[in-house]
Formats: structure tokens, C-alpha cells, sequence
């Protein structure tokens, strides 16, 4: 009977160590982002852009005078 006990007390230790080794992988990977998350980060990516260009396009006329 110490020998099963030994045996489980081992397989329990083993899966113990494999659930902390599956655990720093998973926070080491990056989270997966769905398609919907995508397209909204690159909208606003987008946005961002035309919204800088059209400030540049404003101080531009504003200091050439058109």
C-alpha cells in the first residue's frame, strides 16, 4: 500500500510540474485576437493617420497663406 500511495504522490508531483510548465506557456504566447479585433485595431490605425495628415494639411495652408 506505501508503494501506490509513493506512486500517486509521484504522478501527482509530475502533474503538478506539467501544469506550471503549461501555465508559463501560456503566459508567454500572446493571446489570439479574432478577425473583428483586427479590423477595428487597423480602422483606427487609419484613422489616426488621415486624422495627423489632415493636421499637417491645415498647418501647411496655414503658413503658405491658402
Amino acid at each position: 500500500m506505501d508503494k501506490a500511495d509513493e506512486h500517486l504522490s509521484n504522478i501527482n508531483k509530475t502533474l503538478e510540474r506539467q501544469n506550471d510548465i503549461m501555465q508559463q506557456m501560456l503566459d508567454i504566447m500572446p493571446r489570439p485576437s479574432g478577425k473583428f479585433t483586427k479590423v477595428l485595431e487597423m480602422i483606427v490605425l487609419f484613422i489616426g493617420v488621415f486624422g495627423f495628415v489632415s493636421i499637417v494639411d491645415i498647418i501647411r495652408r496655414w503658413i503658405t497663406g491658402g
